[in-house]
């Protein structure tokens, strides 16, 4: 294969990868809601048999911005916004990490990215152990 070709084929993967993360940053693009908005923050850890649901209030407008100051939430601020390692003491390791999703559908963008909208719920999912 010439040097050409292969950088033809390194050229269209990198144009793949760009149009679909310019896909999924659209898909979860979702406008901030000002005021009082009433949620639930939903908590599993299957291996740990934790299971939480809790009904929150909160008027700032992003979900990273409120973890920041739950209580039950851990994290750690990292290049890339906050990223929760644990939930009421059950901590992330090296085989699990928690997952986040929006009204059951998989969120590909971080906690601070997601806007806090009125009746949402927000579940974390302790989930790995490839």
């Amino acid at each position: 294969m010439t040097k050409k070709q292969k950088l033809s084929i390194i050229a269209i993967f990198a144009g793949i990868i760009i149009i679909a993360a310019g896909i999924a940053v659209f898909l979860n693009l979702r406008e901030t809601q000002e005021g009082i908005k009433n949620f639930q923050v939903e908590i599993i850890s299957d291996h740990n048999n934790y299971h939480v649901t809790k009904n929150e209030k909160s008027d700032l407008l992003y979900l990273g911005e409120y973890l920041r100051i739950m209580p039950a939430c851990q994290g750690t601020e990292s290049a890339f916004g906050f990223f929760v390692t644990g939930w009421d003491g059950v901590e992330s390791d090296d085989d699990f990490f928690w997952w986040v999703s929006v009204n059951g559908e998989d969120s590909f963008v971080g906690v601070d990215e997601i806007p806090l909208t009125d009746g949402d719920i927000y579940t974390f999912t302790h989930t790995g152990g490839w």
